[in-house]
């Protein structure tokens, strides 16, 4: 499968020079990815209109021989940005943002995490919209790939423009943060049920960490819910998923990932 086509088992990462030093260096971090059947890996790259620390000047040579290393790994590396809207030439400036980014940074693939809520993107649809198609115009010389990956039931958050992120994208990337959830398959269906009218290919994500937000109560039902997770998407036929993510994944988890078929 292509770099820029989202597919098999992926994995998020905030910050990445606490995840490099806590695998201690960049090969050991690729041998985990590889043992855990990673296909991905999806960095943050951007925060509104701001490079995020993980591609600025301290950390910009990790970032790169993370990225080469993985490629040579058979492994992509994806970008993802937080927008925030605020306004019409705001919104086109992130976009244009994270489009010098994946040129700059040869990424094969970049997610626009565009989640609602005041720390989040609080523009409005034409706002959404403008931020989207301002990417997907700005990649189509490339053969960067595009993802929107925000809240996994957008009906619940009022004036949230789902839709004017998603209808640009080339895949959906619900995070399906089911921790809380009677189970995994409960929540679930319900994003299933709440994306189906979205004509685009979704990738979920499950919840890889122990926590409030979504996360799973302990370490063991964080490895038990992945299990049945990855499961499920096998059943319901999707071409992978990921996590959220690699700092916060207990050892329990990826135990799981080492064990399991991607």
């Amino acid at each position: 499968m292509a770099r820029n086509v989202l597919s098999g088992r992926c994995m998020f990462i905030w910050k990445l020079a606490p995840v490099v030093k806590a695998e201690v260096d960049v090969p050991s971090m690729v041998r985990k990815a590889k043992a855990a059947k990673l296909s991905g890996i999806w960095i943050k790259v951007a925060d509104g209109t701001s490079t995020y620390e993980n591609v600025q000047p301290k950390n910009i040579a990790l970032f790169k021989a993370l990225r080469n290393e993985c490629r040579e790994a058979g492994i992509s590396v994806w970008g993802w940005q937080v927008p925030h809207g605020g306004t019409l030439t705001h919104a086109k400036a992130e976009g244009e943002l994270l489009v010098k980014l994946a040129v700059d940074l040869d990424l094969d693939g970049v997610l626009m995490d565009a989640e609602a809520g005041e720390v989040f993107f609080t523009g409005t649809d034409a706002m959404a919209s403008a931020y989207s198609k301002t990417i997907l115009d700005g990649l189509k010389p490339t053969s960067c790939g595009l993802a929107m990956c925000g809240n996994d039931i957008p009906t619940h958050f009022k004036d949230y423009p789902f839709e004017g992120f998603v209808k640009n994208a080339q895949f959906n990337a619900p995070q399906v943060y089911y921790g809380s959830s009677p189970s995994v398959a409960h929540r679930l269906n319900r994003a299933i049920e709440a994306n189906k009218r979205f004509d685009v290919p979704m990738f979920p994500v499950g919840a890889g960490w122990v926590g409030d937000g979504g996360g799973c109560a302990s370490a063991s039902a964080c490895a038990e819910r992945a299990r049945e997770f990855i499961r499920l998407t096998h059943e319901h036929g999707y071409a992978g998923y990921s996590f959220w993510h690699w700092m916060g994944a207990p050892a329990a988890l990826w135990e799981v990932l080492m064990d399991v078929a991607a």
